[in-house]
């Protein structure tokens, strides 16, 4: 017998073979139970979670020779002729190849037969999103009042395509993606049953790669067993699929961080020669940058080289850089040329450290080049002496950022109450927001209750604050930075 790939020799035969899904298994499952079966189903999701083997699976319940059963029993020739896709009333359709309104026409007449030998006569429509609108239109009837014997079920990755006209006639499941989790338990399950010895980190990497799709997933790993054989590890792994190491990520964070244009491009070059995929490349620079800016915030991270490398970054510029790259990742993943999209992308953020200092002469601010509002939470060098200080280091252990924002008050306890004052509206409403936690929190601090009085300083005459929001180059670096005029400055 000829190989047959893992995504299809595992493909899941009955309900309890399927992962992730236990909420649509369950309401289908009951719904045989108790009679209820619906005429049409739609089950949508990303590819690879699974919509077209339930429909599959729910189509073999449903026709069962010893059923409706809430499962299979798959020895019955209905099961076996369904797993097989030779089934005369079982029929699957690709939309993508069906989409024309002829065909939907010559469907509907096929509906008025009574299945030759099942319960059921079941249309399974893969793709469902690719119909045409008439086709939709001719359907719609159809789906509407079908004849009892029929039933639709419809697989889409692409719901929101799907006319509103057919959702409301329709019973929806949206299956979820899997878990990293899960996929690493169905991946280790299979390498068992296929005596491969794998390690830990080898299996989480393809399943992370897999991105919530056990199809995917197994795809990966049979390519990875065609190069390592019977034993793989995370290194086969990274060769496989063209990964690169953390050091590689690290360095091109730092020389966005510097700017350094040259650099980014000499990387990327770098990157070319090996034979990288630009755009699992950017997607793992993404990942990689995400831990990066978890361990600036103090969480921790998965990955020791992006908590070494964030210790060059304040929160606030990780913050921002990650902000400037995601913008282009919907652009990368459609674009043909996906190098030259992943070199301006970088290019882009690269620019980060010019706009940075161009802010901080617009600003007036020392150090990183933020106003003050925009501050880490880690920049709380100075808290009030006394009771006062020992308020603000409660917070700072609650609410960083807001510690943050009171660090840069001017504070004064009276007697019940702490009134804090602040020169930008900015910092006052941040702190106004919380107001019932800091309340909650003097309680605890100074035994008694606490009322939290927020002020900020004079606002700026209206006129002065209206042209400088109306200033173009401002707005420019508004539109890449995404901060909002606080304070306004004349120099002396």
């Amino acid at each position: 017998m000829s190989y047959q790939a893992l995504a299809r020799k595992y493909r899941p035969q009955r309900f309890s073979d399927i992962i992730g899904q236990e909420t649509t298994v369950r309401t289908l499952q009951n719904a045989i139970e108790q009679n209820r079966i619906h005429h049409a189903y739609l089950f949508s999701g990303v590819r690879g979670v699974g919509k077209t083997t339930l429909a599959r699976i729910l189509a073999k319940a449903l026709n069962c020779a010893n059923g409706p059963a809430t499962e299979p029993d798959n020895t019955c020739t209905v099961c076996r002729e369904i797993t097989e896709g030779i089934d005369l009333d079982v029929r699957e359709i690709d939309a993508a190849t069906y989409t024309g309104v002829d065909s939907i026409r010559d469907l509907r007449d096929v509906t008025q037969f009574q299945p030759a030998r099942d319960r059921y006569r079941i249309f399974i429509i893969d793709e469902a999103h690719m119909l045409s609108a008439p086709a939709w239109n001719a359907l719609l009837k159809l789906i509407e009042e079908p004849p009892p014997h029929v039933i639709f079920m419809f697989a889409t990755t692409e719901a929101q395509k799907v006319p509103a006209t057919i959702l409301s006639r329709v019973q929806q499941f949206k299956l979820r993606k899997i878990t990293v989790d899960e996929l690493i338990g169905r991946l280790r399950e299979i390498c068992k049953a296929e005596t491969i010895e794998a390690d830990d980190a080898a299996l989480e990497i393809v399943a992370r790669r897999g991105e919530g799709s056990v199809r995917d997933a197994l795809s990966i790993l049979d390519q990875i067993i065609a190069f390592s054989g019977r034993r793989i590890t995370a290194a086969d792994v990274a060769t496989v699929l063209g990964l690169s190491d953390e050091n590689y990520f690290a360095r091109l964070l730092t020389l966005v961080g510097e700017g350094d244009h040259a650099g980014i491009i000499d990387a990327l070059n770098d990157a070319a020669e090996s034979g990288r995929d630009f755009k699992l490349l950017f997607r793992d620079l993404l990942n990689f940058v995400r831990n990066a800016l978890f361990s600036a915030a103090g969480s921790k991270s998965d990955s020791s080289a992006a908590e070494e490398a964030a210790k060059n970054f304040s929160y606030s510029e990780l913050l921002r850089i990650a902000n400037l790259l995601m913008r282009d990742d919907d652009v990368i993943n459609r674009a043909e040329h996906q190098r030259m999209a992943v070199e301006i992308a970088l290019l882009k953020a690269a620019t980060f450290p010019r706009l940075r200092e161009i802010e901080k002469e617009l600003s007036g601010a020392v150090g990183t080049g933020f106003s003050r509002s925009e501050q880490p939470a880690k920049a709380v060098p100075h808290p009030p002496a006394g009771d006062l200080g020992a308020f603000v280091e409660r917070v700072q252990k609650a609410r960083p950022l807001i510690a943050g924002y009171l660090a840069s008050a001017n504070g004064v306890k009276e007697d019940d109450k702490i009134v804090f004052t602040f020169n930008d509206t900015y910092s006052a409403d941040a702190v106004s927001d919380a107001r019932e936690l800091l309340e909650s929190l003097a309680r605890d601090v100074f035994g008694a209750p606490t009322s939290i009085i927020v002020k900020s300083g004079e606002a700026k005459p209206q006129k002065e604050q209206s042209q400088l929001r109306e200033d173009p180059v401002l707005k420019a670096f508004q539109k890449h930075l995404g901060g909002e005029v606080v304070e306004s400055r004349r120099s002396k």
